[in-house]
């Protein structure tokens, strides 16, 4: 029996989209938000955020699958009368 090796590479995994990381603006037009009130939920720690840099000046990157579940999560229910 001849043992060849196969010439296709080997399979790659599909892009997941749980590694996507956005910037304000991205996480702005996702959640329907300003990206100044992105910042400022980041900021404030409201909103699930990965702040790059330090001092007072950052930058702020968020994951999708981070601000969907977070999105899940908000409900009015306790508040419906």
């Amino acid at each position: 029996m001849n043992s060849k090796k196969s010439a296709l590479p080997a399979p790659v995994e599909p892009f997941s989209y749980y590694h996507v990381v956005l910037t304000p603006e991205g996480a702005g037009a996702h959640l329907g938000l300003d990206p100044r009130t992105v910042t400022r939920w980041a900021r404030a720690g409201y909103l699930p955020a990965h702040p790059m840099g330090e001092g007072n000046r950052k930058f702020w990157r968020f994951y999708v699958h981070e601000l969907d579940a977070w999105l899940s999560a908000q409900t009015n229910q306790g508040e419906a009368a």
